[in-house]
């Protein structure tokens, strides 16, 4: 079974089971103001410091970290290493526009990545272009599922401009993929971000090294926080 398979299992058993206490999201606006629309943006933007804390790990790692002898190919390095800053800077931002609000940003968890990668003996520069085209849709998904929620027009700006950001991430992983010879069938979609199948939620069917168009549809469909951390929650201790 695939590293992604497997992760994929993962993030599709238990569900229903996992609510946002799960990952202690739930109490994240306990020292916010008493306002409901300002607690419920600060819970908002708290679960996406989370996630961009994980893909700035992830890219991190990658860029000079544990896995940055892993990747080979020039184009792929750069890659690692402007996502690595772009992830960086929406943890950096999501973080002070908590404090800005009166929240408290919540602590970075620690990850694990071995549900993804295994012990890494396998990694190259496709598995990794191919990892991040399954993270990349994910975050773009998370933050359009909250965009009817955020009370606060600035926010939602905020909010807006990297999920912008983390679209063009997507598409420009898939066009190198597609350039580098990996990605050989740009017209297929795969469950993890699927852009016009009739299970839009579905986790439990793409492979590994599934084929992605850089430019696949008109529309986003949107991901639940719920659904979001179902796919996380593996690689979150």
């Amino acid at each position: 079974m695939s590293n992604r398979r497997s992760f994929l299992k993962f993030a599709g058993a238990g569900a229903g089971a996992l609510t946002l206490g799960a990952l202690d999201l739930s109490a994240l606006a306990a020292t916010s103001p008493s306002t409901k629309s300002v607690q419920q943006d600060i819970a908002i933007l708290n679960y996406a410091l989370t996630l961009e804390y994980l893909e700035a790990e992830f890219y991190a790692a990658f860029d000079n970290g544990a896995l940055a002898g892993k990747l080979s190919n020039g184009r792929a390095k750069e890659y690692a290493k402007e996502l690595a800053a772009h992830e960086k800077a929406h943890v950096d931002a999501l973080f002070a526009t908590i404090q800005k609000l009166g929240g408290t940003p919540v602590t970075k968890p620690t990850f694990d990545f071995s549900p993804l990668i295994g012990d890494g003996s396998g990694l190259n520069d496709q598995k990794f272009l191919a990892l991040a085209a399954t993270l990349e849709p994910v975050g773009v998904r998370a933050y359009l599922g909250q965009a009817d929620r955020v009370q606060n027009g600035e926010v939602l700006t905020a909010a807006a401009s990297i999920l912008a950001v983390e679209a063009n991430h997507a598409s420009g992983i898939q066009e190198l993929r597609t350039q580098l010879g990996f990605n050989t069938k740009p017209t297929r979609q795969t469950a993890i971000a699927p852009q016009s199948d009739a299970s839009p939620t579905s986790t439990s069917v793409a492979d590994f090294d599934g084929d992605f168009s850089p430019t696949p549809t008109a529309f986003w469909k949107p991901l639940s926080m719920e659904e979001v951390l179902l796919i996380v929650k593996p690689l979150i201790k």
